[in-house]
């Protein structure tokens, strides 16, 4: 048994000392998500809100030299959770071109692979 990390909750709901979290959980980790966020006004209350990755509040340059610091060597979930024309949300049918959709995860991908490689 053990834990999933998610850096976008551990962002929103830590905050600065997400570092903090993950050095303690570090030895429980079986597997990492990655997805980002930022937060924004929606309806004037201030809301997280998913974007694409390298978009939002994510340090990844820093959490990818972490988990190559401690070690931690898992699978990694790529979620997309931001708007994806409804795909985002598993739907059937969907607002935006399909063609659309894949490229954008498409680029979130390459950008997990190059900011993976660039962390030291």
């Amino acid at each position: 048994m053990g834990s999933q990390y998610d850096i976008r909750h551990a962002v929103i709901e830590g905050g600065e000392c997400w570092e903090l979290g993950l050095r303690r959980i570090k030895p429980l980790i079986n597997s990492i998500v990655i997805k980002d966020v930022k937060w924004g006004v929606v309806d004037g209350k201030w809301e997280p809100i998913n974007v694409p990755l390298g978009e939002g509040m994510v340090d990844f340059n820093r959490y990818f030299s972490l988990l190559k610091k401690y070690k931690i060597n898992v699978p990694v979930s790529l979620h997309v959770e931001y708007d994806l024309g409804g795909a985002e949300q598993g739907r059937d049918k969907i607002t935006m071109p399909q063609k659309e959709v894949f490229s954008k995860i498409k680029k979130d991908l390459e950008y997990l692979q190059e900011a993976w490689d660039k962390a030291e």
